[in-house]
Parts: structure tokens; sequence; C-alpha cells
């Protein structure tokens, strides 16, 4: 039979007495913080489980950011081509009324002078601003696609997407390129050129070509259509991500938050358990050679 010494009493009584306390403190822990992991060791799987569910939560709010942006960029060129819509129809409505053959040179002139006016306002549209960014310069977004009035004779804009990774895999175009819009220099469609050669149309009593401003606003109703498309998509994959996030962040409660009247019930007993480790142990460490000896 094994000898028990007063020394293996004294440090059994420590060491019992340190574990009583170390439990005392993780659940105070978890009163205090409403954790109930706050080391590995609490709880290695759930730990990691955790981790991961906060590293998707972090992949999200950066999807989250980019459909943010996309969807900045997208409104911004959807209203800005509805509002270059409306001044071409209000030029189609030009050139109608500049057709008829009772007008006089007087009166074509001042009809081309608006038409002069509103091409100047869709250049300025062309232009436009998001953020300080031009919206219609491809990745150039710090200079403006056309920066006169006889940019169109050159191709003086990028082409390029301005592309958003709004899910893993997942990207999307969010901008829209003044070629899609107006056409290249070499275009015959170009619609700043037809904008001109109405202008003067209507200043030498040609026939106007109705068919060209037609395909000038066809055409900015059609990418409008696929911008809108690409707003959809954004808008939808939007909402899954913060379906998601709602459904990591209550995984993620479920793994570390403390259940508060658990939490609170234990506390009671494991200071009671401490305590009484406490006063046993003053009993036994009190007890030295010189007890014996009186």
């Amino acid at each position: 039979m094994m000898r028990v010494t007063q020394q293996m009493l004294h440090q059994n009584s420590v060491r019992h007495m340190n574990q009583n306390l170390s439990r005392l403190e993780k659940t105070n822990n978890q009163v205090t913080t409403g954790k109930q992991l706050h080391r590995p060791s609490d709880d290695p799987n759930g730990v990691s489980k955790a981790m991961n569910l906060k590293s998707a939560l972090v992949a999200n709010d950066q999807f989250e950011r980019n459909t943010n942006e996309a969807n900045l960029w997208l409104d911004e060129s959807g209203q800005t081509i509805n509002e270059m819509v409306n001044a071409m129809q209000k030029v189609r409505e030009l050139g109608v009324q500049g057709d008829s053959g009772t007008l006089t040179d007087s009166d074509r002139n001042i009809i081309a002078i608006e038409v002069e006016e509103l091409t100047e306002q869709i250049r300025q549209f062309a232009n436009s601003k998001v953020n300080g960014k031009y919206i219609f310069n491809g990745l150039k977004t710090d200079e403006p696609p056309y920066p006169n009035k006889n940019s169109y004779q050159n191709d003086t804009f990028d082409t390029s997407a301005k592309m958003f990774t709004i899910a893993d895999g997942v990207a999307v175009k969010a901008n829209v390129t003044a070629d899609e819009l107006f056409g290249n220099a070499a275009d015959n469609t170009n619609l700043f050129n037809t904008l001109n050669l109405l202008a003067s149309d209507l200043r030498s009593g040609s026939d106007i070509q109705m068919d060209q401003i037609d395909k000038g606003i066809n055409r900015m109703l059609t990418v409008a259509s696929e911008a809108g498309a690409r707003k959809n998509r954004v808008e939808g994959i939007e909402n899954r991500i913060q379906d998601s996030n709602i459904e990591l962040k209550s995984m993620l409660s479920k793994l570390e938050d403390a259940n508060y009247a658990e939490a609170v019930t234990k506390l009671k007993s494991e200071e009671s358990v401490y305590q009484a480790s406490l006063a046993a142990s003053a009993k036994i460490i009190q007890q030295t050679l010189m007890d014996f000896l009186r």
C-alpha cells in the first residue's frame, strides 16, 4: 500500500485547488464576456469551426462591398443612359420638325442650334462621373472619354471592362463603355457624327436621316437593357450574401455564445466548490512538523 506523506497531501491540495480556480475563471469569463470560447483548449473542434465561419463572414463582407460598388456603377450608368435617351428623343422631335418643307432657313438654323446644344449635353453625359471616376471610359477612369466636342473623330476612350468579383468564381462587368453607347470613330453610325450631320443637313435643307437617329436611340436602349440585366444579377447575389451572413452569424452564435442563465448557475457552483477546496486545503496545508512536535 502506497504511503501517503504530508508533502503529497500538500501537493494534491494545491493541484486540486488550482483546477477548481481554473474552472472558476473559465466560467467567470463566460459570464463576463458572454462567450464560451476564449482559447483553442476550450473546445478545439468548436474553435476550428468558429474560425472557418469567421473566414466565410470576412469573405462575404468583401463580396458585399463589391456588390455595393458594382450596383453604384450600374445605377449611375443606367440613370445617365436614360438621360441621354431623353435627349435623343428631343433630337428626334427636332429632326421630324426640321424635315418639314415649310420651314425657312432661319427656322432650320434655330433647330440646328438646338440639336448642337443637345449634342453637347450628350457629350457631357458621356463624361459623367461616379465618386470622381468617369463611368464610360473603361479602366481609364481618371480621364474623360470625350475631352472636347471633336473627340468623337478619334477613339479617345478605353474599352476595358471594369469587373467586380461578387461571389466565389463569379465576376460581373459593372461598366458601360463609350464604344458600346456611341460607336467607334470609324463607325458610320457613330452617334456624334450622326448628330453633327443632322445639324448640317438642317442648315442645308437636306433630307433628314431619321433612321440613323433611331439606330442611335436603339443602341442606347439595348445597352441600358444589358446593364439592367447585370444589375438584377448583382442584386440577386447580394440578397444571397445577406441571407448567408444571417445563417453564418447564427451558427457562430451557437458555437461561441454562452447560455447566460446556465453560466451564472455554473459560476455559483464553481465558486462554492472553490471556497470548499480553499477551506479543506487550509486545514491540510497548515499542518507542519512543528504541529506534531508540540
